[in-house]
């Protein structure tokens, strides 16, 4: 569920709620801007956001089924261009330079020419724009000129040519449970995130499953760095208060429910092709609030011991999301700087900048980092009055609403399941009860 994306041009926006979004330059701090839907509503929906490959477009999420559409007009403004008004609760979205894929709970994929062709403010999604009618709800989708990539509730993940899209059909079978993220590494390969816990590597077009792994095997093997920005690595009793108040989740979990290590949320940074270069950014349910595991392709294929485990100073608040910056940004910081990014948001309107490298090849167990100055810059007009007033814990509400809706039909035959062995093992006692008096009986006779 994205609440902060950025662009190819340096543009870093973030999703504070129901439409309401603040977008920033990176380069320039004091080149920011507020946008807000028009219409109000109290409704938890699902935040999207997303900008166009080449950075000139912007999608977010409104209230009242409502997508809105920005573009860049110059260097330094965002114009709400398009409200498309929806039928149907949006669970997922995708756009290319030209068009825009969206996905309605019922399955129904619809597509938008991004070059509108008519002065209108108002565009109503109708079948006319409807180009695949799925079996099931999807969770995300991957789409480009050659085809468009779905991850659905009921453990698929279709992959469908395009434009002609009623040909070559093909599917990735091997998840368990829901396929909650699909993240393309480059033309060959992408990575898929799902409810049964595990990140799992396939090759296109022929879907060839290629690796797999276990969120288990993180939360067992991953080194612990707990990061903070406010006391002095000396002072430890300050250090594990804040350290135990960072994983209550932890402490208040089943571990052996399969909701507890399925795969919260996940991203990806590719440089090139080179698995050493691909990193993996993703956080499991039970320890959501608080930490993320990162680690690179490379390891996730040979396990070389190339895995952190973030834990954050509880005061920072809860995650709310997480991303890396884009492909074009990425290249040159690691060209220049051999630095890789992700930007993380929480529910404290703060943002941090973290570097992946540096942590992954870091020995230490506490890390004390001096805030980033531009980022510092964002988390005060974050902290402003306009919007201090935004309060974000509705869309973690919601997130977490929707989440465990999508283990509902697990749960439940889970349920009855366990129900039918009770039933079972007590109709055997029962049965082993009456033959032992049968027993005693015929011996008390003879």
């Amino acid at each position: 569920m994205p609440e902060i994306a950025i662009s190819s041009t340096g543009w870093l926006a973030i999703c504070l709620r129901n439409g309401i979004a603040g977008i920033f330059h990176m380069k320039d701090t004091s080149l920011w801007q507020y946008l807000q839907s028009e219409s109000k509503s109290n409704d938890l929906n699902r935040n999207l956001i997303k900008f166009s490959p080449n950075g000139q477009v912007l999608i977010i999420t409104g209230e009242n089924k409502q997508l809105n559409v920005y573009i860049a007009k110059d260097e330094f403004f965002w114009q709400l261009q398009k409200i498309i008004i929806v039928e149907k609760f949006i669970t997922a979205l995708d756009l290319t330079n030209e068009f825009l894929c969206i996905v309605n709970k019922n399955g129904d994929i619809y597509k938008i020419d991004l070059l509108f062709n008519d002065n209108s403010k108002h565009l109503i999604l109708n079948d006319e724009y409807c180009i695949i009618k799925h079996s099931s709800m999807i969770l995300d989708m991957i789409s480009n000129e050659s085809f468009i990539l779905i991850a659905d509730q009921n453990k698929k993940i279709c992959l469908n040519s395009y434009p002609d899209i009623s040909q070559n059909q093909s599917y990735c079978l091997g998840h368990t449970e829901f396929v909650s993220h699909l993240k393309l590494i480059d033309n060959y390969r992408f990575l898929s995130a799902s409810g049964d816990g595990t990140l799992r590597l396939w090759s296109l077009p022929d879907c060839k499953p290629l690796v797999f792994i276990h969120s288990k095997i993180f939360v067992l093997l991953s080194k612990e760095i707990f990061y903070t920005q406010l006391f002095h690595s000396e002072n430890q009793t300050f250090i594990e208060n804040y350290r135990l108040d960072a994983k209550p989740d932890e402490f208040c979990s089943d571990p052996s429910s399969i909701i507890n290590y399925s795969i919260w949320k996940m991203d990806i940074a590719s440089f090139n092709s080179n698995d050493s270069n691909i990193y993996i950014a993703f956080s499991i349910y039970f320890q959501r609030l608080h930490s993320i595991y990162l680690t690179t392709l490379l390891n996730m294929k040979e396990l070389i011991n190339e895995q952190r485990k973030l834990i954050f100073d509880s005061s920072y608040g809860t995650i709310i999301d997480y991303c890396f910056s884009s492909k074009a940004i990425l290249h040159d910081d690691y060209r220049t700087n051999s630095k890789c990014y992700l930007y993380i948001l929480f529910d404290s309107n703060t943002l941090l900048k973290i570097d992946v490298i540096s942590i992954l090849s870091c020995d230490k167990t506490e890390l004390f980092i001096k805030p980033d100055e531009d980022v510092q810059e964002i988390n005060n007009i974050l902290a402003s009055k306009e919007f201090h007033s935004i309060n974000n814990n509705n869309t973690t509400v919601s997130d977490d609403i929707l989440y465990k809706e999508l283990f509902k039909n697990h749960l439940e035959s889970s349920d009855n399941c366990c129900s039918k062995r009770k039933n079972d093992r007590i109709d055997q006692e029962q049965r082993k009860k009456q033959i032992c008096s049968q027993m005693e009986e015929n011996i008390s006779i003879a």
